[in-house]
């Protein structure tokens, strides 16, 4: 009997005990007799709040209720079960640890999880230095200090901060053009600003939405590749 069949074989006997009258819309499903607890995953990117990585792995045993989504509105997924933009909650059934023991988890790609620097086996020191990386990045970029400063705290203290984040940050670089790329990507943000128009925009000095909202039409319309049209839409 392989790990799968030992762990889950008794799925469908489990799922009998669940009557249909207790299940009239799924999207309405608190709680099952198999749920024990809920736990958190996030999405490991760039763009994940500080606080959705920092709740990485969190685990609940109300299951009372379903639990609010971290750091962004509530939504549920297909299933009915809380999944966002940012990270979602998964049911837990009480054999978890003894399964990704026996599993070994840690060092099997098969269970690895995506994220911005490719696929990770949950529970390994690569995980946990890229979500320290992440919060670290997060820290800064939430920061209220000025978008020159954060270049200069990812590039120059960030990027040499240890062994695994200089991997990681070379990494970046070679694949994404980082950080100029995440800071760049935001101006598409504005009102027709495409990727190509941000790349305008940040080659011409403006490296944020303010900065772009806030320049005078007449300083904008000497940039070549934007026009009135652009200028216009942008500014409104």
């Amino acid at each position: 009997m392989n790990l799968f069949d030992l762990f889950f074989g008794n799925w469908n006997e489990r799922e009998e005990i669940i009557s249909e009258d207790s299940l009239k819309n799924s999207n309405d499903l608190w709680a099952d007799s198999v749920t024990t607890g809920w736990e958190y995953t996030c999405n490991l990117s760039l763009t994940t709040p500080r606080i959705c990585i920092e709740n990485d792995g969190f685990i609940t045993n109300d299951t009372s209720v379903k639990p609010k989504l971290i750091g962004e509105p509530d939504k549920l997924g297909k299933d009915g079960d809380p999944s966002g933009h940012f990270g979602y909650w998964v049911r837990r059934h009480g054999h978890e640890e003894e399964f990704e023991e026996l599993a070994n988890i840690s060092q099997n790609m098969i269970y690895a999880r995506p994220s911005d620097i490719g696929r990770i086996p949950p529970k390994s020191k690569l995980e946990d230095d890229f979500k320290s990386f992440l919060i670290d990045f997060r820290t800064i970029v939430e920061s209220n200090i000025s978008i020159e400063k954060k270049l200069f705290m990812i590039n120059d203290e960030l990027s040499i901060k240890s062994e695994a984040y200089k991997d990681i940050y070379k990494k970046f670089v070679l694949e994404k053009r980082f950080p100029d790329s995440f800071f760049r990507n935001i101006l598409c943000e504005l009102n027709g600003v495409t990727t190509k128009t941000a790349e305008i925009l940040w080659d011409s000095g403006y490296l944020t939405k303010e900065q772009v909202l806030n320049a005078p039409y007449s300083e904008l319309i000497e940039i070549k590749g934007l026009g009135k049209s652009l200028i216009s839409k942008i500014k409104n």
